[in-house]
Protein backbone atom coordinates (compact mmCIF):
# COMPACT_ATOMS: atom_id res chain seq x y z
CA UNK A 1 0.00 0.00 0.00
CA UNK A 2 3.03 2.43 0.77
CA UNK A 3 4.58 1.48 -2.16
CA UNK A 4 1.63 2.46 -4.79
CA UNK A 5 0.88 5.61 -3.04
CA UNK A 6 4.94 6.53 -2.67
CA UNK A 7 6.08 7.36 -6.22
CA UNK A 8 5.79 6.63 -9.98
CA UNK A 9 8.35 5.08 -10.15
CA UNK A 10 6.58 2.59 -7.82
CA UNK A 11 3.74 2.41 -10.46
CA UNK A 12 1.78 4.29 -8.01
CA UNK A 13 0.11 7.81 -7.08
CA UNK A 14 3.24 9.97 -6.98
CA UNK A 15 2.53 11.21 -4.05
CA UNK A 16 5.72 10.92 -2.77
CA UNK A 17 5.95 10.71 1.26
CA UNK A 18 2.61 12.19 2.21
CA UNK A 19 1.16 9.02 -0.19
CA UNK A 20 3.62 6.87 2.04
CA UNK A 21 2.00 8.43 5.43
CA UNK A 22 -1.49 8.25 4.21
CA UNK A 23 -1.47 4.46 2.76
CA UNK A 24 0.30 3.85 6.31
CA UNK A 25 -2.20 5.61 8.03
CA UNK A 26 -4.79 3.88 6.33
CA UNK A 27 -4.10 0.23 6.28
CA UNK A 28 -3.38 1.02 10.51
CA UNK A 29 -7.42 2.36 10.81
CA UNK A 30 -8.03 -0.48 8.37
CA UNK A 31 -6.21 -3.57 10.48
CA UNK A 32 -7.48 -1.59 13.62
CA UNK A 33 -11.08 -2.22 12.23
CA UNK A 34 -10.23 -6.24 11.49
CA UNK A 35 -9.08 -6.88 14.57
CA UNK A 36 -11.65 -5.23 16.65
CA UNK A 37 -14.42 -7.44 13.85
CA UNK A 38 -12.66 -10.53 14.72
CA UNK A 39 -12.48 -9.73 18.82
CA UNK A 40 -15.90 -8.94 18.58
CA UNK A 41 -17.18 -11.93 16.65
CA UNK A 42 -15.23 -14.26 18.59
CA UNK A 43 -16.43 -14.02 21.56
CA UNK A 44 -13.22 -11.85 23.27
CA UNK A 45 -15.61 -8.49 23.54
CA UNK A 46 -18.88 -7.32 24.26
CA UNK A 47 -21.60 -9.73 26.09
CA UNK A 48 -19.70 -12.75 25.63
CA UNK A 49 -16.75 -12.03 27.36
CA UNK A 50 -17.89 -12.65 30.91
CA UNK A 51 -19.03 -15.88 29.56
CA UNK A 52 -15.55 -16.90 28.11
CA UNK A 53 -14.20 -15.58 31.45
CA UNK A 54 -16.33 -17.88 33.42
CA UNK A 55 -15.34 -21.04 31.11
CA UNK A 56 -11.60 -20.53 31.76
CA UNK A 57 -12.46 -19.96 35.53
CA UNK A 58 -13.95 -23.50 35.67
CA UNK A 59 -11.71 -25.04 34.38
CA UNK A 60 -8.93 -24.23 35.90
CA UNK A 61 -11.16 -24.90 39.09
CA UNK A 62 -12.00 -28.53 37.93
CA UNK A 63 -8.09 -28.71 37.52
CA UNK A 64 -7.74 -27.81 40.93
CA UNK A 65 -10.38 -30.02 42.41
CA UNK A 66 -9.68 -33.41 40.82
CA UNK A 67 -7.87 -34.54 43.63
CA UNK A 68 -10.72 -33.84 45.97
CA UNK A 69 -13.45 -35.40 44.49
CA UNK A 70 -15.41 -32.69 43.99
CA UNK A 71 -18.06 -32.99 41.08
CA UNK A 72 -18.57 -30.81 38.29
CA UNK A 73 -21.93 -29.56 39.27
CA UNK A 74 -20.45 -28.43 43.17
CA UNK A 75 -17.62 -26.76 41.39
CA UNK A 76 -20.09 -24.24 39.22
CA UNK A 77 -22.16 -23.81 42.14
CA UNK A 78 -19.41 -22.48 44.66
CA UNK A 79 -17.82 -20.33 41.50
CA UNK A 80 -21.36 -18.61 41.41
CA UNK A 81 -21.26 -18.09 45.42
CA UNK A 82 -19.70 -15.35 47.56
CA UNK A 83 -16.83 -17.89 48.78
CA UNK A 84 -15.52 -17.31 45.47
CA UNK A 85 -14.83 -13.90 45.02
CA UNK A 86 -11.84 -13.69 46.44
CA UNK A 87 -10.54 -16.89 43.57
CA UNK A 88 -12.12 -14.51 40.98
CA UNK A 89 -10.38 -11.30 42.28
CA UNK A 90 -6.97 -13.80 42.21
CA UNK A 91 -7.79 -14.88 39.03
CA UNK A 92 -8.16 -11.39 37.63
CA UNK A 93 -4.51 -10.37 39.54
CA UNK A 94 -3.03 -13.02 38.06
CA UNK A 95 -4.03 -12.40 34.58
CA UNK A 96 -3.55 -8.72 34.91
CA UNK A 97 -0.27 -9.48 35.54
CA UNK A 98 0.30 -11.93 32.65
CA UNK A 99 -0.75 -9.25 30.45
CA UNK A 100 1.37 -6.81 31.75
CA UNK A 101 4.53 -9.14 31.64
CA UNK A 102 3.82 -9.74 28.40
CA UNK A 103 3.62 -6.32 27.26
CA UNK A 104 6.90 -5.42 28.79
CA UNK A 105 8.35 -7.96 26.73
CA UNK A 106 7.03 -6.98 23.71
CA UNK A 107 7.49 -3.30 24.31
CA UNK A 108 11.72 -4.43 25.22
CA UNK A 109 12.00 -6.52 21.48
CA UNK A 110 9.94 -4.25 19.37
CA UNK A 111 11.62 -1.33 21.08
CA UNK A 112 14.99 -2.72 20.82
CA UNK A 113 14.62 -3.66 17.47
CA UNK A 114 13.57 0.00 16.77
CA UNK A 115 16.25 1.32 18.95
CA UNK A 116 19.01 -0.38 16.47
CA UNK A 117 17.93 0.25 13.43
CA UNK A 118 17.37 4.28 14.52
CA UNK A 119 21.45 3.86 15.84
CA UNK A 120 22.13 1.99 12.20
CA UNK A 121 20.50 4.60 10.38
CA UNK A 122 22.10 7.31 12.54
CA UNK A 123 25.23 6.10 11.58
CA UNK A 124 24.27 5.78 7.78
CA UNK A 125 23.80 9.08 7.66
CA UNK A 126 27.03 10.74 8.59
CA UNK A 127 29.00 8.43 5.36
CA UNK A 128 26.90 10.24 2.80
CA UNK A 129 23.39 10.61 1.10
CA UNK A 130 24.56 7.36 -0.87
CA UNK A 131 24.86 5.65 1.81
CA UNK A 132 21.94 6.56 3.50
CA UNK A 133 19.68 5.73 0.77
CA UNK A 134 21.60 2.15 0.09
CA UNK A 135 21.11 1.37 3.75
CA UNK A 136 16.61 2.60 3.45
CA UNK A 137 17.15 -0.17 0.46
CA UNK A 138 18.42 -2.78 2.12
CA UNK A 139 15.95 -1.99 5.48
CA UNK A 140 13.20 -2.56 3.18
CA UNK A 141 13.79 -5.84 1.24
CA UNK A 142 14.94 -6.72 5.18
CA UNK A 143 11.89 -5.77 6.66
CA UNK A 144 9.76 -8.03 3.29
CA UNK A 145 11.61 -11.15 4.15
CA UNK A 146 11.61 -10.89 7.59
CA UNK A 147 7.47 -10.11 8.13
CA UNK A 148 7.55 -13.45 6.01
CA UNK A 149 9.75 -15.62 7.98
CA UNK A 150 7.98 -13.95 11.47
CA UNK A 151 4.69 -16.03 10.22
CA UNK A 152 6.10 -18.85 11.30
CA UNK A 153 6.90 -17.59 14.87
CA UNK A 154 3.35 -15.98 15.27
CA UNK A 155 2.15 -20.21 15.05
CA UNK A 156 5.67 -20.93 17.34
CA UNK A 157 4.17 -18.67 20.02
CA UNK A 158 0.49 -19.94 19.60
CA UNK A 159 1.31 -24.12 19.61
CA UNK A 160 3.78 -23.32 22.89
CA UNK A 161 1.32 -20.94 24.19
CA UNK A 162 -1.41 -23.75 24.02
CA UNK A 163 1.37 -26.65 25.35
CA UNK A 164 2.19 -24.89 28.38
CA UNK A 165 -0.92 -24.22 29.46
CA UNK A 166 -1.67 -27.71 29.16
CA UNK A 167 1.30 -28.28 31.25
CA UNK A 168 0.22 -25.86 33.81
CA UNK A 169 -3.21 -27.63 33.92
CA UNK A 170 -1.37 -31.11 34.62
CA UNK A 171 0.91 -29.33 37.30
CA UNK A 172 -2.38 -27.77 38.83
CA UNK A 173 -3.86 -30.81 39.23
CA UNK A 174 -1.20 -32.16 41.65
CA UNK A 175 -0.64 -30.73 44.75
CA UNK A 176 2.30 -32.59 46.22
CA UNK A 177 5.94 -30.92 45.44
CA UNK A 178 7.11 -33.70 42.94
CA UNK A 179 4.04 -33.32 40.44
CA UNK A 180 6.85 -32.08 38.02
CA UNK A 181 7.86 -35.51 37.80
CA UNK A 182 4.58 -37.35 37.14
CA UNK A 183 4.31 -39.40 33.96
CA UNK A 184 1.03 -36.59 32.41
CA UNK A 185 3.83 -34.06 33.34
CA UNK A 186 6.77 -35.87 31.83
CA UNK A 187 4.66 -36.67 28.19
CA UNK A 188 3.81 -32.47 27.99
CA UNK A 189 7.50 -31.35 28.70
CA UNK A 190 8.34 -34.20 26.15
CA UNK A 191 5.47 -32.45 23.73
CA UNK A 192 7.27 -29.00 24.76
CA UNK A 193 10.61 -30.45 23.69
CA UNK A 194 9.36 -31.81 20.64
CA UNK A 195 7.83 -28.61 19.69
CA UNK A 196 10.85 -26.52 20.49
CA UNK A 197 13.06 -28.73 18.33
CA UNK A 198 10.76 -28.24 15.32
CA UNK A 199 10.59 -24.93 15.02
CA UNK A 200 13.92 -24.52 15.62
CA UNK A 201 14.65 -26.81 12.68
CA UNK A 202 12.21 -24.95 10.61
CA UNK A 203 13.77 -21.14 11.53
CA UNK A 204 16.87 -22.50 9.85
CA UNK A 205 15.40 -24.05 6.87
CA UNK A 206 12.93 -21.04 6.34
CA UNK A 207 16.16 -19.20 6.87
CA UNK A 208 17.87 -20.62 4.38
CA UNK A 209 14.82 -19.80 1.93
CA UNK A 210 15.19 -16.65 3.15
CA UNK A 211 18.53 -15.98 2.01
CA UNK A 212 18.43 -17.65 -1.37
CA UNK A 213 15.12 -15.21 -2.22
CA UNK A 214 17.86 -12.41 -1.01
CA UNK A 215 20.38 -14.03 -3.23
CA UNK A 216 18.65 -14.16 -6.38
CA UNK A 217 17.23 -10.57 -5.97
CA UNK A 218 21.08 -9.62 -6.07
CA UNK A 219 21.97 -11.73 -9.19
CA UNK A 220 18.67 -10.50 -11.15
CA UNK A 221 19.34 -6.87 -9.63
CA UNK A 222 16.03 -5.17 -11.32
CA UNK A 223 16.38 -1.62 -11.31
CA UNK A 224 12.85 -1.00 -10.48
CA UNK A 225 13.34 -2.96 -7.05
CA UNK A 226 17.11 -1.10 -6.55
CA UNK A 227 17.21 2.01 -8.06
CA UNK A 228 19.21 3.42 -11.18
CA UNK A 229 21.46 5.75 -9.14
CA UNK A 230 24.61 4.35 -10.02
CA UNK A 231 26.80 5.10 -6.57
CA UNK A 232 23.59 4.02 -4.38
CA UNK A 233 23.38 0.65 -6.52
CA UNK A 234 26.62 -0.01 -6.39
CA UNK A 235 26.59 0.00 -2.19
CA UNK A 236 23.16 -1.82 -2.18
CA UNK A 237 24.84 -4.68 -4.32
CA UNK A 238 27.53 -5.03 -1.98
CA UNK A 239 25.61 -5.03 0.90
CA UNK A 240 22.67 -7.85 -0.31
CA UNK A 241 25.06 -10.98 0.04
CA UNK A 242 25.94 -9.98 3.42
CA UNK A 243 22.03 -8.91 3.70
CA UNK A 244 21.53 -12.73 2.38
CA UNK A 245 23.86 -14.40 4.75
CA UNK A 246 22.13 -12.69 7.78
CA UNK A 247 18.67 -14.18 7.10
CA UNK A 248 19.22 -17.46 8.74
CA UNK A 249 20.09 -15.84 12.01
CA UNK A 250 17.26 -13.36 11.63
CA UNK A 251 14.57 -16.69 11.28
CA UNK A 252 15.93 -18.13 14.11
CA UNK A 253 15.68 -15.43 16.70
CA UNK A 254 12.34 -14.62 15.56
CA UNK A 255 10.78 -17.81 16.04
CA UNK A 256 12.75 -18.70 18.89
CA UNK A 257 11.72 -15.62 20.65
CA UNK A 258 7.92 -16.25 19.61
CA UNK A 259 8.53 -19.52 21.57
CA UNK A 260 9.63 -17.84 24.43
CA UNK A 261 6.81 -15.84 24.82
CA UNK A 262 4.54 -18.68 24.13
CA UNK A 263 5.97 -20.26 27.06
CA UNK A 264 5.93 -17.29 29.50
CA UNK A 265 9.46 -16.62 29.86
CA UNK A 266 9.15 -13.22 29.71
CA UNK A 267 12.19 -12.10 31.49
CA UNK A 268 14.75 -13.66 29.28
CA UNK A 269 13.27 -11.91 26.39
CA UNK A 270 13.29 -8.23 27.95
CA UNK A 271 16.91 -8.69 29.51
CA UNK A 272 18.27 -10.04 26.08
CA UNK A 273 17.00 -7.55 24.10
CA UNK A 274 17.75 -4.86 26.88
CA UNK A 275 21.69 -6.22 26.56
CA UNK A 276 21.64 -7.21 22.99
CA UNK A 277 20.77 -3.62 21.92
CA UNK A 278 23.28 -1.59 23.92
CA UNK A 279 26.05 -4.14 22.51
CA UNK A 280 24.60 -3.59 19.26
CA UNK A 281 25.12 -0.06 19.95
CA UNK A 282 28.00 -0.13 21.02
CA UNK A 283 29.70 -2.00 17.54
CA UNK A 284 27.70 0.66 15.58
CA UNK A 285 29.88 3.56 17.40
CA UNK A 286 32.67 1.80 15.55
CA UNK A 287 31.29 0.97 12.05
CA UNK A 288 32.95 3.31 9.32
CA UNK A 289 31.03 2.07 6.16
CA UNK A 290 27.41 0.54 5.58
CA UNK A 291 28.90 -3.47 5.44
CA UNK A 292 29.86 -2.97 8.90
CA UNK A 293 26.76 -1.49 10.35
CA UNK A 294 25.21 -4.77 8.97
CA UNK A 295 27.45 -7.22 9.52
CA UNK A 296 28.71 -5.86 12.58
CA UNK A 297 26.20 -3.67 15.00
CA UNK A 298 22.81 -5.18 13.24
CA UNK A 299 24.51 -9.51 13.80
CA UNK A 300 25.42 -8.25 17.05
CA UNK A 301 21.71 -7.52 17.88
CA UNK A 302 20.13 -10.23 16.62
CA UNK A 303 23.04 -12.57 17.49
CA UNK A 304 22.22 -11.51 21.06
CA UNK A 305 18.83 -12.31 21.26
CA UNK A 306 19.28 -15.54 19.83
CA UNK A 307 21.41 -16.31 22.33
CA UNK A 308 19.24 -15.40 25.62
CA UNK A 309 16.24 -16.61 23.80
CA UNK A 310 17.57 -19.89 23.41
CA UNK A 311 18.38 -19.78 26.92
CA UNK A 312 14.84 -19.02 27.43
CA UNK A 313 14.03 -22.07 25.49
CA UNK A 314 16.48 -24.23 27.63
CA UNK A 315 15.20 -23.02 30.76
CA UNK A 316 11.59 -23.87 29.49
CA UNK A 317 12.42 -27.44 28.97
CA UNK A 318 14.03 -28.18 32.05
CA UNK A 319 17.93 -27.38 31.13
CA UNK A 320 18.57 -25.61 34.46
CA UNK A 321 18.97 -27.18 37.57
CA UNK A 322 16.40 -25.35 39.12
CA UNK A 323 13.99 -25.38 36.11
CA UNK A 324 12.24 -28.39 37.94
CA UNK A 325 11.67 -26.62 41.29
CA UNK A 326 10.33 -23.46 39.76
CA UNK A 327 8.32 -25.20 37.65
CA UNK A 328 5.83 -26.34 40.22
CA UNK A 329 6.03 -22.63 41.93
CA UNK A 330 4.66 -20.64 38.36
CA UNK A 331 2.41 -22.96 38.07
CA UNK A 332 1.07 -22.19 41.84
CA UNK A 333 1.75 -18.61 42.01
Amino acid sequence: FCMFGGGRENFGLGMGIKGAAVATAASQVGGSLLYGYLLFTKGLLGEKMPEKIGQLFRRDRLSHSANEMDSPDNIVEEFGSEQSKPAQKRQKREVARTIFRANVSMVAKQGSLLLGWAYATSRATRMGPETVAAHQLALSIWMVVSLVLEGAGVAAQVLMSKEWEELRMVEFSKKDADSATSSPAQRQLRKIHSLSKYMINLSILQGIIGAFVVYLLYKASPSFILTSDPQVRHQLLSLLPHLAAQMPLVSATLITESLVVGGGRFKWLAGGTAVSSMFSMFILNRSQDLIHIWSGGIVALFAGRLITAVLGILDMNGFFKFNKSTAVEDALA
